[in-house]
């Protein structure tokens, strides 16, 4: 709600109720202004709030726990004022780490399977050197086998370096952390995330059609940014102290 810098602010009533890590937060109409002009704020900043509570309570029996929702003037969610990350955020960083596991599992798969071409490779060798040298066209074959196989090694490393790197950005595809734009601390396991906002990716000479974009900000979890960049996380809390 942008105020003005002198008078005074009337409550006209309250029009719903939340609670964030056992702090209430109370979503408060101002006299003169409209719904998105609405602030949470906390009890102790309510003056007269048993009188403001009743009435709230009476309108939600009345008319529904929705009476106070109008057409593109919908009040502001109270993560917009403390930083609390939405379900649907949680929704879509939980749909974005399976989709890295399948990509991980993916590419471990590759490798088994390409060390499973290399053994092939180097038991059929084996097996050639043992066999008799008088047939003239060992030669032959045996070079025939060879590059067979090597064909064979070639396209399944070409399908592994085929494996596109995710649009989110991480520490393990080799991005670089721009800046950590904002923290939070989940109500049920109280775990601290913290933002990150990537650098462009520099173009390269990988097949992969993710290189020289900005990959997407991530919610990462502390134990993930201490392991990769300890002195970016050490530097954002410093200057919160400050």
């Amino acid at each position: 709600m942008s105020k003005k810098k002198k008078g005074l602010y009337f409550i006209e009533q309250i029009l719903d109720y939340k609670q964030y890590q056992g702090q209430k937060y109370y979503l408060v109409k101002w006299q003169g202004y409209n719904n998105r002009d609405c602030t949470w704020e906390k009890p102790e900043k309510i003056p007269n709030l048993t009188q403001y509570l009743n009435e709230y309570e009476q309108n939600v029996k009345n008319l529904g726990s929705n009476f106070y929702q109008l057409e593109n003037d919908e009040p502001p969610q109270l993560e917009d004022f403390i930083g609390v990350p939405s379900q649907q955020k949680q929704s879509v960083l939980q749909q974005q780490q399976e989709q890295i596991k399948k990509l991980q599992d993916q590419v471990s798969q590759l490798k088994q399977e390409l060390n499973q071409v290399k053994k092939q490779q180097e038991d059929i060798l084996q097996m050639m050197q043992t066999l008799p040298q008088d047939k003239k066209t060992q030669p032959s074959n045996q070079q025939q086998d060879s590059e067979i196989i090597q064909d064979s090694v070639s396209e399944l490393s070409q399908k592994n370096t085929e494996v596109k790197l995710p649009n989110e950005g991480g520490f393990e595809y080799g991005d670089q952390l721009d800046k950590i734009g904002q923290a939070a601390q989940l109500k049920q396991t109280g775990i601290k995330m913290y933002y990150l906002l990537w650098q462009k990716r520099s173009n390269g000479t990988h097949e992969s059609k993710t290189l020289g974009i900005i990959p997407k900000n991530r919610w990462v979890s502390s134990e993930y940014l201490q392991k990769h960049d300890i002195k970016s996380l050490c530097y954002y809390l410093q200057k919160k102290l400050q």
